[in-house]
């Protein structure tokens, strides 16, 4: 007895209906060699019409049920779409808009008040597709490059002055815009601080100015010098009659008077 594999032999009798025109056919056997249409595919009425006739040769099944399974795989097609627009990969700011949203958080440094990340990023998209945004990772690229973006801030150029730069290292949009109005923040407070410190100093430099004008009117009176004594011997040691006129409490054009 010989072994003979089916699968080998040709095709004795061929399935292909007799009606078919020569488009028909051509589709026909593009359907015998394993092409399947897709959705798009099957939208057109011709191509669903003849699929189902070739499926249901195949099958064995009749028409009312290869609608039911197409119909199935049309729900299901639905249902995929459906979870795809839930994706928070999906939806995306683009870099301008991050950009934005950097600027608003180093905005903080004038206001001097912090606003929910979410906030923020909620002017630049729908509310739907903010949270998905807010928490998708690995965003540290596009922050970084928002940031360089505004390297003319205030608060950039105020924190380089003072020695410790703006640095993004969150990866989140949530964690970033945050991190930036608290780094915006510390950079006022100690901008504030020096503020402070300098008038402070320069209102200690105009009381020990003060003091020695007192002084110096002090020591002229006990030493018997009179002020216009003492207005020449300044103007000769190269003061102005302005600062000649504050020490000594007179006028300027006594002063000038005076010293000629």
């Amino acid at each position: 007895m010989i072994d003979i594999d089916t699968n080998d032999l040709p095709a004795q009798f061929s399935a292909e209906p007799t009606d078919l025109n020569p488009a028909q056919r051509q589709y026909w056997k593009m359907f015998s060699n394993g092409w399947k249409p897709s959705a798009n595919d099957l939208q057109a009425a011709g191509i669903s019409e003849l699929y189902g006739r070739y499926t249901a040769a195949q099958t064995g099944v009749n028409q009312s049920a290869l609608q039911a399974a197409v119909a199935d795989k049309y729900r299901a097609e639905a249902a995929i779409r459906r979870i795809a627009m839930q994706n928070p990969n999906r939806v995306s700011l683009n870099q301008s808009q991050v950009t934005n949203a950097v600027r608003t958080s180093l905005d903080v440094y004038h206001t001097g008040e912090t606003q929910p990340s979410i906030s923020i990023v909620r002017d630049l998209l729908p509310g739907k597709d903010v949270k998905p945004v807010m928490s998708r990772p690995q965003q540290r690229k596009r922050m970084k490059k928002a940031l360089r973006a505004n390297a003319s801030h205030p608060a950039v150029v105020t924190a380089q002055a003072q020695g410790n730069p703006i640095r993004m290292d969150a990866d989140t949009l949530s964690s970033g815009l945050m991190s930036l109005q608290n780094a915006a923040m510390v950079v006022r407070k100690l901008n504030d601080h020096e503020r402070r410190l300098q008038a402070e100093e320069a209102a200690s430099a105009d009381l020990a100015r003060r003091v020695a004008e007192l002084e110096a009117r002090l020591l002229s009176v006990e030493d018997g010098i009179t002020p216009q004594q003492q207005a020449i011997s300044m103007r000769a040691s190269g003061k102005s009659y302005g600062e000649i006129a504050a020490a000594l409490g007179r006028s300027r054009a006594t002063v000038q008077s005076w010293c000629r």
